[in-house]
């Protein structure tokens, strides 16, 4: 089958392609649009959407292009489907046996059309995952990875008069709505490795002349050298992997038509975000241990030798071990022989409140530190009586454990 295809052309360069690839199209002048508004270059042509197709204008007789709805909706139809489309491809063969009848016989006989894209999408089935491809003509001197020359596909088509406008688009709903969809053939033998199926390809303006019913010949010719001998594969096509966001119905980048190989955004280069990803480089910063600056002890400034004579005679107090906890709780007082129980022993007068900034200084002073062993550096505060000023001193405490 074929779900999705390509045609990014702007109307100017769709009309510039089509007057090169089939000039004889253009012998009366710039073929007719009709309805050139809603149509929109898109490298994600998804069904239900809207793309250009051709046919034969019923009343000159000439080639004629008309922006269709992808998806064939019968003519009988009152309201619009509610559930997805299965008519966005048709099976050739069975416009080929007269007595499989159905609505594709009721059209193929003055509702033939042709769809012009730049390559078609096939999903390569692995075990685990589909690999997206894309399909399209080699490239001729004139073209490239980006602009890839023109390739037809045979189609039909179908005019539906709604009875109600509950689907709205973004250029008004269009009374009737033409939609249309593409034939498929047993794919060559070059590419039956990608599918079980392709679309049928005209190969130039004379299949596409005669495929509209524009050589003078009108409706279905049955028959070894009939209609139907023109749907078929073609071979020689072009097929690389292509990116796999172009599976995503909406979604729309040049990116999509180009071999992933000789992209600049492709194997290579993602493969190098993965090494520079943000949540390996996360990951390998939180597994690092963070590194410490070992201080020097010759880098530290030295004391000054006026403090430490004038700080000599300092004695420091009497420290604590460092069992002791100051907020284990009170222990229950024994009487001991001799002693008259009951008589409640003299409470200790609680510390005065602190009355100001040099009395907290003082008490800092005074409150134990713990026993430890190498150097210790003290800081005490003397006041000289001539100035009234304050000077703090260092003092360097050497002690053994």
């Amino acid at each position: 089958m074929c779900g999705r295809y390509a045609l990014a052309l702007s109307n100017e360069e769709l009309y510039d392609a089509l007057q090169e690839q089939l000039p004889r199209m253009f012998d009366h002048g710039r073929p007719r649009w009709e309805r050139p508004q809603d149509y929109r270059p898109n490298y994600n042509v998804a069904p239900r959407q809207r793309a250009a197709v051709i046919h034969r204008d019923t009343e000159s007789g000439r080639a004629m292009i008309e922006t269709m709805q992808w998806g064939l909706i019968p003519h009988w139809s009152k309201h619009p489907p509610s559930g997805p489309l299965n008519t966005i491809n048709a099976r050739s063969e069975t416009l080929l046996d007269p007595t499989s009848g159905g609505m594709w016989h009721h059209l193929k006989g003055s509702k033939r059309c042709v769809v012009p894209a730049q390559g078609y999408y096939e999903w390569l089935k692995k075990p685990s995952t589909k690999i997206a491809h894309f399909t399209r003509l080699p490239l001729g001197p004139k073209n490239d990875n980006t602009s890839p020359p023109l390739i037809f596909f045979a189609g039909l088509y179908d005019i539906v008069h709604y009875k109600d406008t509950r689907e709205p688009y973004p250029t008004g709903n269009p009374l009737p709505l033409a939609t249309f969809t593409i034939l498929t053939t047993a794919p060559a033998k070059d590419i039956r490795w990608l599918h079980d199926r392709m679309p049928c390809v005209l190969n130039g303006w004379e299949e596409v002349e005669r495929w509209l019913g524009m050589d003078g010949i009108d409706g279905w010719v049955e028959g070894k050298n009939g209609t139907g001998q023109m749907l078929r594969g073609c071979e020689g096509l072009d097929c690389f992997p292509v990116n796999p966001e172009v599976g995503k119905i909406g979604t729309n980048s040049p990116t999509f038509i180009q071999p992933v190989s000789e992209r600049s955004d492709g194997i290579k280069s993602f493969f190098q975000k993965q090494q520079l990803s943000p949540s390996k480089l996360a990951k390998s910063s939180h597994s690092s241990p963070r590194s410490v600056k070992k201080i020097d002890s010759s880098e530290t400034s030295p004391i000054s030798p006026q403090i430490l004579e004038e700080t000599k005679d300092v004695k420091p107090k009497e420290e604590k071990g460092l069992g002791d906890d100051s907020n284990a709780p009170n222990p229950t007082p024994t009487v001991s022989p001799g002693k008259t129980p009951g008589v409640k022993k003299e409470q200790p007068t609680p510390k005065r409140k602190r009355q100001s900034e040099s009395d907290a200084e003082e008490e800092a002073q005074e409150k134990p530190q713990g026993r430890r062993g190498g150097h210790q550096t003290k800081v005490v505060r003397r006041t000289d009586p001539e100035d009234h000023k304050a000077a703090v001193c260092l003092i360097l405490i050497s002690e053994e454990r």
